[in-house]
C-alpha cells in the first residue's frame, strides 16, 4: 500500500503567492492580480493564483483577497449596512410618511445599481485592502491527512485554509489541489486519461 499523502505533499508553498500591504488600495491589489493573469496567458499551464495575501507592517498575514473578496469589495458600504424594512412594518403602520422615508432611503442606497459597472469600479477601487479583505484561517498542520483537510475545510467553511509549521504559515490548500489528487487516484478507475 502506498504511503498516505499529507497536507505537506499537496499544499501550495506560501511563497508562491503575491502579498500586498494592508494599507494599499483595491486598485493596487487588482494590478498585482492582473500581472499574474497576464503572465499566465503566456505560460504553458495558463494557471495563476487568484488570491493575494494581505500582510501587516511586520509582514504577518492578516487577510486575503480572493476574486470573491475583490468583487464583494465593489459593493458600496452604505448598501452593506442597509437594513430592509420588514413587510409587516408597512402593513401595520398607518403613518404613510414613515413608509415614504424608508422607500426614499432605499432608493438612495440602491442608486449604485443603476450606474454602469465602469462607474462602480472607478468609485470603489480607491477603497483600502483592509476594508475588503477576507479572513485567513490557519487551521491545518503539515502532517494532517488530506481527509482531515477536507473535513476541516467543510466543517469551518473555509475554501483556502492556511497550513502552519511551528506557528508560521508555510502553505495553502485549495480545492484545485485536492481535485488534482482525486483525478490522479480515480483517473484510471474512471477511464479518465490525464495526459490529454
Amino acid at each position: 500500500m502506498a504511503k498516505q499523502k499529507t497536507v505537506k505533499d499537496i499544499m501550495v508553498p506560501i511563497g508562491e503567492y503575491e502579498k500586498v500591504d494592508v494599507e494599499v488600495r483595491l486598485c493596487d491589489a487588482l494590478a498585482v492580480l492582473k500581472k499574474n493573469y497576464e503572465s499566465a496567458k503566456v505560460c504553458a499551464s495558463g494557471r495563476f493564483h487568484k488570491t493575494v495575501f494581505v500582510v501587516d507592517a511586520s509582514k504577518n498575514i492578516t487577510g486575503k483577497l480572493s476574486m470573491y473578496d475583490l468583487i464583494r469589495g465593489l459593493v458600496p458600504e452604505s448598501f452593506k449596512r442597509l437594513e430592509f424594512p420588514r413587510k409587516e412594518a408597512y402593513v401595520r403602520t398607518p403613518r404613510v410618511w414613515e413608509v415614504e422615508e424608508k422607500v426614499e432611503e432605499l432608493r438612495e442606497r440602491l442608486g449604485w445599481l443603476s450606474h454602469s459597472f465602469a462607474d462602480l469600479v472607478k468609485q470603489e477601487a480607491q477603497k483600502k485592502v483592509k476594508d475588503i479583505m477576507g479572513p485567513v484561517h490557519p487551521i491545518l498542520k503539515e502532517e494532517d491527512t488530506i481527509n482531515q483537510a477536507i473535513y476541516l475545510m467543510f466543517r469551518e467553511n473555509v475554501r483556502q485554509p492556511l497550513v502552519v509549521r511551528k506557528g508560521q504559515v508555510v502553505g495553502v490548500i485549495d480545492f484545485m489541489r485536492i481535485f488534482s489528487e482525486l483525478l490522479e487516484i480515480a483517473g484510471p478507475e474512471c477511464y479518465v486519461d490525464l495526459r490529454s
